[in-house]
């Protein structure tokens, strides 16, 4: 019965049609009305008053983000969610150029099919309802992706400024996807070669820059100048790499260890399983299968743009943030259903892709149904101390900022370093001193023993798939 339905197109088609509308529905629905972490508060604020110099956002400034975001928050009041639905929207957008990329190679029936398998990506459908830029910059993506793809075809001049002009959107959206520029070097690279024509190529330089004039220019202005513009990307690049941004250069992680990490655990674990093993099992089926499928052709630039970002990803992003594999787990997708669709649909084949393809979307739709109903473990702290009747201080890490946005009226402060708080904390001797899990790591970090110091108080709990680094909050009281 199941094979007979799957064999008929028109009831694969419509089933596909059926599950994109879920996904988008439960992201909009239930789309995150939290800013439950310092980039998220960044954004958040932006919208009410755009000032990078009070990090509202923080550098590069994000623009188009923000500008969408303002957009949708003329109709919904809550401005985190008016950033979530923004993203959901743009996503829902991707659809059409993914739908180009994918029929080149396969009928309409397992285009439609493979789409909804990659919009239902559980992990992906977590990240893209939080109010961070992470959904918008994914859709572009895929819209920079079908523009360089569609220069390849029409090898017309005009046609060369479409993937500048997303390539631009795509920067003003989220900067860190800037390793898939490569895919306009390789256009380029190939449009020497058929035209050996210098004037071209400068002409296609200069309107690179121009494109990306248009956003920084914007941006530049709210700052004053492009000195004090300037000034401030220093500064964000200094804390990015040696301070606070988790790069390879800051984390006192082995070589071997980030990779292992990354890879066995942001991208396969996180990012296509959704720590859950019942879609790593159905993952590892369709990938034997896969394997045995004809090889699949995958344009040279894809691959090298995707392996630029991988080792971004890897070497200067907050590894303990898997949130910034998302393109790659999309990437994936896309490589691993087309190649096992490519010349081989068998009735047993349409089976497991359904199996994944509910499997998938019942995992995600819970758990951005729990990212929406519960609160944030950095909410469920600001209330509980909010509520207490004692006296007290709070020294926190990153959840700082979350506090400063719920406006608690009780004294809290953001201390990294152990002689700041050993000499702090002495103006606060008749009161209890708390300090949470974070601070603590930083403080053993720097080689600080506080064996006999500390007393658990209590743990907060929310979804570490939506949050790994303050979905779980521990609060200690410091004992002298």
């Amino acid at each position: 019965m199941v094979k007979h339905f799957l064999g008929n197109n028109r009831f694969v088609s419509y089933f596909s049609l059926f599950i994109l509308f879920i996904v988008f529905y439960v992201g909009i629905r239930y789309a995150s009305s939290y800013a439950a972490t310092w980039d998220q508060v960044d954004f958040v604020l932006a919208l009410d008053r755009y000032d990078l110099l009070a990090m509202q956002p923080h550098f590069p400034g994000y623009p188009y983000f923000i500008l969408g975001g303002m957009f949708v928050h003329a109709f919904i009041d809550n401005p985190a969610k008016a950033l979530s639905v923004f993203n959901v929207l743009a996503l829902l957008s991707a659809t059409i150029p993914m739908f180009f990329l994918l029929k080149k190679n396969h009928s309409t029936k397992i285009t439609l099919l493979i789409i909804a398998l990659i919009q239902s990506a559980s992990y992906v459908m977590v990240i893209a309802d939080q109010p961070m830029s992470e959904g918008a910059a994914l859709a572009v993506l895929w819209w920079y992706w079908w523009a360089i793809e569609r220069v390849r075809e029409n090898t017309a001049w005009w046609t060369q400024l479409l993937p500048l002009g997303f390539f631009s959107l795509l920067m003003g959206i989220r900067l860190s996807y800037a390793p898939f520029g490569v895919a306009i070097a390789f256009l380029w690279y190939e449009d020497w070669k058929r035209n050996r024509n210098v004037r071209r190529i400068l002409f296609f330089l200069l309107a690179f820059f121009l494109f990306q004039l248009i956003w920084v220019t914007a941006v530049a202005a709210t700052e004053g100048s492009f000195k004090s513009f300037l000034k401030l990307a220093f500064s964000f690049t200094n804390g990015h790499f040696h301070e606070w941004g988790g790069a390879a250069t800051s984390d006192e992680q082995s070589f071997f260890q980030r990779i292992i990490q990354f890879i066995f655990y942001n991208i396969i674990w996180i990012g296509v399983a959704s720590k859950t093993v019942l879609l790593l099992l159905l993952y590892i089926v369709m990938l034997i299968c896969a394997r045995q499928s004809r090889s699949f052709m995958f344009s040279r630039w894809l691959v090298f743009s995707g392996f630029a970002y991988f080792l971004w990803a890897l070497l200067a992003q907050n590894i303990d943030k898997p949130r910034h594999i998302v393109p790659l787990i999309h990437l994936l997708l896309f490589y691993g259903w087309a190649r096992y669709f490519n010349k081989t649909v068998s009735a047993n084949r349409l089976v497991l892709a359904v199996m994944i393809l509910t499997a998938q979307l019942i995992v995600g739709a819970f758990n951005v149904r729990e990212q929406a109903s519960r609160l944030p473990a950095t909410y469920q702290l600001a209330y509980d101390l909010q509520n207490s009747n004692e006296r007290f201080v709070l020294y926190t890490w990153e959840e700082t900022r979350v506090l400063q946005y719920l406006h608690v009226d009780f004294p809290h402060k953001q201390v990294l370093h152990f002689s700041f708080f050993l000499q702090d904390k002495e103006n606060y001797q008749h009161v209890k001193i708390y300090m949470t899990d974070h601070v603590i790591k930083g403080f053993r970090a720097q080689g600080i023993s506080l064996a006999g110091h500390l007393r658990k108080v209590k743990t907060y709990h929310s979804s570490t798939l939506a949050d790994p680094v303050y979905g779980n909050i521990t609060l200690y009281e410091w004992i002298d």
